[in-house]
């Protein structure tokens, strides 16, 4: 057996080949043991001669194709068994070789569904004996397409010889089909080998969609960097490169970190009044913004010299300085051209201009996007408000606050606090409030950041009855106030005298601890806390009650708190109990 060589020889273990084998008196491929591409000269043992052509007389020069005749030898290849001898075909299919045209035979292999891969291939082996395999370019194009998306790798290299050695035609559509399959199964130096000897042994010099495919699958499906110089030299042999051929080497060139070079790219690309892709616009901003968000941060770096290797950390300080600028250029010019990135790569772009404070551009690029109705409006205006107010700018971010509502928008929760946190620590508790109010208005349910941030700023203003109401309406929605923030509550209440609050506020926190305690299932930690209080004389209210039996009950330990409990109904009398439980 001939086995695939190293940089794409054929093998007898083609399906193809086997198919073949019995339509042809000699074997291409037996007077060789390893044939390869790469021979400068074909051996006259691989020269098959073909059938002489038939007389021009006949129907093989006829373009019409008659639906009979298609549906005739489709229900004759369905009917037979496969794996068919060369007798039985010829004997199956007679009469039909004088009908025989590329169009018929194209239409016959588009009902490779009902025929199956084995008939296909025998129906394909037969008619090229017939005709020669003199096929039009579409025949040939379709069956390598038809081979390379069920992976039949082998069987392309055979057709390609085979209609080679038959004197047929091998298109540029043809390789470039080729090409493109065995690179998307990363298969690159076999794709790179057809490349290369396309010229020399086949004699088919490529146009623009083979050089495509070719940077396609160097730049896009290639790992490895070692051929992106030759990608850059394929390119070059370009005479007139198109919008993909300058796509397809900016992506390879921003994948393997060489961006000067794929600026310089992009700016002959300007200059050559061409538009690239968008996936190559998404792939060039989102690699410079991925590489500005390493300015300044810290990398991990193994030392090995050392007698026991460790890891230190490192920033990373200035090797990709200002590398949001070209992003922001790239943007700009894409833009003049009519065309913008994704929603994704705008977001990552906007977020990498607030990261770095360059927030007049990113407001520019936000109003932008929303001239075009973008589905990222929204996500970018939170992105910008959050900067804004991490950066203290009130009036911008009150302004786009304030145009969030007036078009409708629904700001999120961070959205909220994050304006109100911004308030607050400007002292402006007026405004604080009126967005804590409209978030209600809409709404949208605070969280223990924003009852912290209005609590904490209204105890600096020494503002005792707005700290204990937010507070008690915190704990009202079940929320755990912080330590800080109980503590400073409890301070200005004990400053300004009032006690009774004081008392309110212990026992509504106790409440809600031992509450959350039996939901938890810590019924140790609830028994003891149930236990503390009913000694400093605290007796929960029934809602509280109700949920400590049924949590016990619910475990099979209600005798545990069967003691406790009694103990309540003991010392509570009904209207006290009603009492208690209001507050």
């Amino acid at each position: 057996m001939i086995f695939r060589t190293k940089h794409g020889a054929l093998t007898l273990s083609s399906n193809l080949f086997k198919t073949l084998t019995p339509f042809l008196d000699s074997s291409p491929f037996s007077s060789i043991p390893k044939p390869n591409f790469s021979t400068p000269r074909r051996p006259a043992s691989l020269i098959v001669p073909p059938p002489p052509p038939p007389p021009p007389t006949t129907t093989t020069t006829s373009r019409t194709v008659s639906s009979s005749d298609v549906n005739s030898i489709c229900s004759l290849l369905i009917s037979s068994q496969p794996h068919q001898t060369t007798t039985n075909i010829d004997d199956l299919l007679k009469g039909f070789e004088e009908k025989l045209n590329s169009n018929l035979v194209l239409q016959i292999l588009m009902n490779y569904r009902q025929l199956g891969r084995i008939k296909t291939l025998e129906f394909f082996a037969w008619a090229g004996m017939q005709m020669g395999f003199q096929f039009d370019d579409c025949v040939v194009e379709y069956m390598a397409d038809f081979l390379g998306r069920r992976k039949l790798f082998d069987d392309i290299k055979c057709l390609l010889v085979t209609v080679f050695l038959h004197k047929g035609r091998v298109s540029c559509r043809t390789f470039s089909i080729c090409i493109r399959f065995l690179g998307r199964q990363g298969r690159v130096r076999e794709a790179l080998c057809l490349f290369q000897e396309m010229e020399s042994q086949f004699g088919c010099k490529p146009d623009n969609l083979v050089y495509n495919n070719m940077l396609y699958v160097l730049c896009k499906k290639e790992r490895s960097e070692e051929l992106i110089d030759f990608a850059l030299m394929i390119f070059r042999r370009i005479e007139l490169p198109d919008t993909y051929s300058y796509s397809n080497i900016l992506v390879g060139l921003c994948k393997f970190g060489r961006f000067e070079a794929a600026l310089d790219v992009f700016g002959e690309m300007g200059r050559a009044g061409l538009v690239p892709t968008r996936s190559a616009v998404n792939f060039l901003i989102g690699e410079l913004c991925s590489l500005s968000a390493k300015e300044g941060a810290v990398e991990k770096v193994r030392v090995k010299d050392a007698h026991r290797p460790f890891t230190i950390l490192v920033p990373n300080v200035g090797a990709n300085s200002g590398a949001v600028q070209p992003a922001v250029a790239v943007f700009w010019a894409v833009h003049e051209m009519g065309l913008l990135p994704s929603t994704f790569v705008i977001k990552q772009l906007i977020s990498e201009l607030c990261r770095l404070g360059k927030m007049e551009e990113a407001v520019k690029l936000l109003k932008l996007v929303e001239g075009w109705k973008l589905s990222c409006v929204e996500e970018g205006y939170y992105i910008v408000i959050q900067a804004l107010c991490e950066h203290r700018l009130v009036e911008e971010a009150s302004h786009l606050f304030g145009r969030m509502l007036s078009q409708g928008m629904k700001p999120k929760l961070v959205i909220y606090n994050s304006v109100i946190s911004m308030l607050c620590k400007l002292g402006n508790l007026g405004d604080a409030k009126r967005v804590f109010e409209i978030m209600n208005k809409k709404r949208c349910l605070p969280d223990n950041f924003t009852y912290s941030a209005l609590i904490l700023a209204y105890g600096e203003a020494r503002n005792w009855e707005d700290a204990y109401g937010l507070l008690i309406e915190m704990l009202g929605l079940g929320l755990s106030p912080h330590f800080h923030t109980y503590s400073l509550v409890d301070k200005l209440l004990r400053d300004n005298a009032k006690l009774d609050l004081l008392f309110k506020l212990e026992r509504k926190l106790d409440s809600q601890i031992l509450q959350k305690l039996c939901k938890a299932g810590e019924l140790g930690a609830a028994y003891e806390k149930l236990k503390s209080l009913l000694e400093k004389g605290f007796y929960p209210p029934v809602y509280i009650k109700d949920a400590f039996e049924h949590a016990f009950k619910k475990s099979g330990k209600l005798k545990m708190a069967r003691e406790l409990l009694e103990k309540i109904d003991n010392d509570c009398k009904p209207d006290e109990t009603e009492i208690r439980s209001s507050v």
